[in-house]
């Protein structure tokens, strides 16, 4: 018998979710909760302030003026009902409070009058007018490079060092960094503070999702391990949003997130090191120790010969140990990369990953801008909250169905509902807006799926570290989602019309990923082989060369229409 299953059977006599499990989740609930900050913040932080040009001549004294007052246009250009940022009509008089103005000629001004109470580093930094929109939306995208650089090499180094340190360490990092970012005082310190803060949170979910999944059997691992990391990341993307209709001061809001994160250094005398971890590294010794200390807080016993292997962990790993489980990390990177099988699997893996997290926080950028209320923070924090049930959603469907039909019925209907979505009619918001929400919470929920089915298909000595060349990859579509809005302006169709081609496809590849749902987590390569067949394999090499073919047509078809539709 494995390591990994020598373990399971011993969870299941000690109680596999005890008081020592019970709290140990807790903490791992409010280390998920504070990694939800980091990826999303900047949507205000770096938010667009309404703002049109002081006019001294009417009046205006500072940027807290009346922001509509009724000789606005005689005083400044209107395009689309909405006055222009930085452009004013020519003064007839320089004497103040003569309001006469030139229309026929405009001048660029260079103070303003603020549309709202909120300030951000565009306020801050002097960055108005449209042409300095872009490095509003480049903020999104450097937090995703960082994120994108972050997750395999923090992945590997909590594969070879151990989840604990490394989870600690990208916590306290990740909030140090952030409150020196918030000190920032121009626009290259802020951006270069954003980079380096994401290389250490963007590891943070992926190590923790791991400690948590390694700790329970496999009949909890759903419950467990997606429910609570679910439910506690969208509680910390409501709260951002709490925080920042609270006090709209980038400075603020990034010190009431941060500041309290810096006690996450306690956690060294709080939580254990990974048990399977330690058993995969030959450090029999310390996983007894964990387990012994388990045993005591659960007030549990274990059988005759569960305590005899226990006794065998402080001496030798012989009765324990599987057929290649002295290989090296190098060793077994060589052998997934041999396995058809596992790199078949991987390249699936990577696509869908790519989708999810395009769809996903695509359709979050732009739910401030959502149609049926005005307010940015009340339309961010419903479309956050859609994601509550999603993970209640997915908890049954991979407990009942399983997890491969999971992901891809939340992939198929997010699909589907933002595919829909731009050819509704205008005037008939009373199913757009369900229809935006149905897309946010199904992407929600298969975000919740593709983590734990990565989790599952790859062996333990490269459990997090594959989980994070994953997560690293699909931070593709993290880099391009904030640039999505910018495709307006050809056509109203093309965002949605795009994440609802994605993620069809991504429903339909994700069927050939094995189904895990009750099995023992691999330890080997071996054993992850085994999840699936090798016959379906040899269909899929064939389904592919025609599946991908014909997914490119159909997007490029789906682009094309929407540009006529414009």
């Amino acid at each position: 018998m494995s390591a990994s299953d020598d373990f399971d059977v011993m969870l299941n006599e000690i109680g596999d979710f005890g008081r020592y499990q019970v709290g140990q989740y807790v903490l791992y609930g409010l280390v998920f909760f504070y990694s939800a900050f980091s990826p999303i913040v900047y949507i205000f932080t770096a938010t667009l302030v309404p703002h049109r040009c002081l006019i001294k001549e009417c009046g205006d004294d500072s940027e807290t003026s009346p922001f509509s007052p009724s000789w606005l246009k005689d005083a400044v250009p209107f395009t689309s009902g909405e006055p222009e940022k930085c452009l004013q009509f020519l003064s007839l008089n320089n004497t103040p409070a003569l309001c006469d103005f030139d229309n026929s000629m405009t001048v660029k001004c260079s103070d303003w009058v603020l549309g709202g109470p909120e300030r951000s580093i565009q306020t801050e930094f002097d960055l108005m007018c449209s042409e300095n929109e872009w490095k509003m939306a480049l903020i999104g995208s450097i937090n995703s490079l960082g994120v994108l650089i972050s997750v395999p090499v923090v992945g590997y180094f909590s594969d070879r060092y151990g989840r604990k340190i490394w989870l600690i360490v990208t916590l306290v990092a990740s909030a140090i960094l952030t409150l020196v970012k918030s000190a920032a005082f121009n626009y290259i310190f802020f951006i270069v503070f954003e980079f380096l803060e994401a290389l250490f949170s963007g590891g943070i979910y992926g190590i923790a999702f791991v400690l948590a999944l390694e700790y329970v059997s496999p009949k909890r691992r759903v419950a467990l391990g997606d429910m609570i990391a679910a439910w506690s990341y969208t509680l910390g993307n409501i709260f951002v949003g709490v925080i920042a209709w609270a006090l709209k001061d980038w400075r603020q809001i990034l010190w009431v997130l941060n500041a309290p994160a810096l006690l996450f250094i306690i956690l060294i005398w709080l939580i254990p090191e990974s048990i399977r971890w330690l058993l995969s590294q030959g450090r029999y010794g310390d996983a007894k120790e964990i387990f012994t200390k388990t045993l005591k807080y659960n007030k549990k016993q274990i059988s005759k010969e569960s305590q005899e292997k226990l006794d065998l962990w402080e001496n030798t790993g012989s009765a324990i140990t599987t057929s290649d489980g002295d290989e090296s990390l190098w060793t077994s990177i060589k052998l997934v990369s041999k396995s058809r099988i596992l790199i078949i699997r991987l390249f699936i893996c990577f696509y869908c990953w790519i989708v999810i997290t395009f769809v996903y926080y695509g359709l979050t950028l732009n739910s401030v801008n959502l149609a049926g209320t005005d307010d940015m923070y009340l339309n961010y924090i419903v479309a956050s909250l859609a994601d509550m049930p999603s993970a209640l959603f997915t908890w049954v469907g991979m407990s009942k169905i399983g997890r491969r039909k999971t992901l891809c019925l939340t992939l198929l209907v997010s699909g589907l509902a933002c595919f829909v979505n731009p050819f509704v009619p205008d005037d008939a918001m009373e199913f757009r807006v369900p229809l935006y929400v149905l897309g946010k919470l199904a992407i929600a929920g298969a975000f919740g799926v593709i983590y734990m089915i990565n989790a599952e298909i790859f062996p333990t000595k490269l459990r997090t570290s594959l989980l994070g060349l994953c997560s690293m990859v699909g931070r593709i579509g993290n880099i391009l989602a904030p640039l999505t809005p910018l495709l307006t302006k050809y056509s109203k169709f093309l965002p949605l019309s795009i994440f609802g081609v994605m993620a069809l496809v991504a429903g339909g590849l994700a069927f050939l990923l094995p189904e895990t749902k009750g099995r023992a987590l691999p330890e080997t390569v071996q054993d992850a082989e085994n999840l699936g067949q090798r016959a379906e394999y040899s269909l899929l090499v064939k389904y592919v060369n025609v599946f991908f073919p014909l997914s490119l047509s159909l997007s490029l078809f789906v682009s094309l229409s929407s540009m006529c539709f414009a």
